[in-house]
């Protein structure tokens, strides 16, 4: 069977940048692997969630052909998933940041800590916080974690708000949740709140995780020898997402026919790989170092590849660099990967035998604004099938997109056809 990569670089897409002449990172950057690419290609620039900003999850699910709508039952299911945690039904998995707020107000959304510091405050959080339920929280990268409350004697209610300003839920028939990118118009950070009555009881439980938690966190060594050290310093957990049902996607082996792995560092995309049925490369873990990162992909990749029909590949830096307003490391990331990844790829995959490599998004993610916006997403679809695409850019898409690939949702069933 030919082989398929598809290649998701997080928030790749962009707006045009005055200091980039003008163009977007990821047409300023100098890609030349792409172009054995190319030379057999077409593009398309479908939209993700229309007029809303997706997240990540929604994102990846749609790429991957699950509607987000159809399925999401919140983020919070995968993030625990991806984190080794067990999500059940009727628990409440939540997507869990480090932040700060100050008298009231927020600070940082984001306080990227060390594994070590990560470690030594889950562990904290997990001995001195206590509930009337049990709980179980875990750290995961940077400034992430998860948080699962564990169901006793009555299932725990999704129709909660976020307290993470920037991230606003909206619900779905038949128990389905997302939460999208908004403005920010007040940096007062609100308790979260319940959306429906049924809901009460769980959003009083969470106010007094959150709360806890800070008075542990402003206690702990971690957050003490930060300060002495002239460090952002963590004092409040923002949580958003929850979930409380198993979003049961169908399984991608048996809807395309194809044996698929995922080599992906982050745990919401190792979740939504668990949940889709797909093999998780083990030992694949996010490195600072990104030559190190990009090569150890693209040899799990490559490695991958010959036991498996289908690879999901997932490069998580140029979203980082987005949210924190890098546009020039956001360029010099995406000529790192076609330096490393493509320029690995062009080898591992038989492009003059029907070999696929798709390279899309799951979302964009402007500098300037530093958040997600509602743009459509450009894509590259490589075959032999295909004639010459002369640039892989958001505005080459735009001009040059195949009307069978409309939505996010529309990729993969065209790319599993070839």
């Amino acid at each position: 069977m030919n082989k398929t990569v598809f290649l998701i670089i997080d928030g790749m897409a962009d707006l045009p940048i005055k200091t980039l002449n003008n163009k977007t990172p990821l047409e300023y950057a100098y890609k030349p692997n792409l172009s054995s690419f190319l030379k057999h290609s077409v593009l398309a620039y479908p939209s993700v969630l229309g007029k809303l900003a997706p997240q990540s999850d929604s994102g990846v699910m749609a790429d991957l052909g699950y509607d987000p709508i159809k399925y999401s039952t919140g983020r919070g299911w995968f993030e625990c998933l991806g984190l080794g945690m067990e999500p059940r039904s009727g628990d409440l998995s939540l997507r869990v940041n480090f932040g700060r707020v100050d008298n009231g107000l927020l600070k940082e959304v984001r306080v990227y800590m060390s594994k070590p510091e990560l470690h030594q405050l889950e562990a904290e959080i997990n001995e001195k916080v206590k509930l009337e339920v049990p709980f179980e929280f875990k750290s995961g990268e940077g400034y992430r974690g998860g948080l699962i409350l564990r169901s006793k004697n009555k299932p725990f209610s999704p129709f909660v708000s976020n307290n993470e300003l920037g991230y606003t839920a909206k619900f779905y028939p038949h128990g389905k949740k997302l939460s999208f990118a908004t403005d920010v118009k007040s940096k007062r950070v609100k308790k979260i709140k319940a959306e429906r009555a049924e809901a009460a009881y769980t959003a009083g439980i969470l106010n007094e995780f959150v709360e806890k938690s800070s008075d542990v966190i402003k206690r702990s060594s971690v957050y003490k020898d930060r300060k002495k050290e002239g460090l952002e310093v963590p004092n409040y957990l923002f949580l958003r997402d929850g979930a409380a049902a198993d979003p049961e996607l169908p399984d991608i082996n048996d809807k395309y026919g194809r044996r698929w792995a995922a080599v992906v560092g982050m745990p919401l995309e190792r979740g939504i790989a668990k949940a889709a049925g797909m093999s998780v490369i083990q030992g694949v873990h996010e490195e600072q170092d990104l030559n190190i990162d990009f090569s150890n992909k693209a040899e799990a990749t490559t490695a991958a590849l010959r036991k498996f029909d289908a690879v999901y590949l997932h490069i998580k830096q140029t979203d980082a660099v987005s949210h924190l307003g890098k546009y020039t490391e956001k360029y010099m990331i995406l000529e790192k990967i076609d330096k490393i990844v493509i320029k690995r790829l062009s080898s591992a995959l038989n492009q003059s035998n029907g070999d696929s490599l798709i390279i899309t998004c799951d979302h964009a993610t402007s500098s300037i604004l530093r958040r997600h916006i509602n743009s459509n997403i450009p894509v590259l679809i490589s075959n032999d099938k295909f004639k010459a695409s002369k640039e892989f850019s958001e505005s080459s898409c735009r001009s040059n997109h195949i009307n069978q690939i409309k939505k996010a949702t529309d990729i993969m069933p065209f790319a599993m056809k070839l």
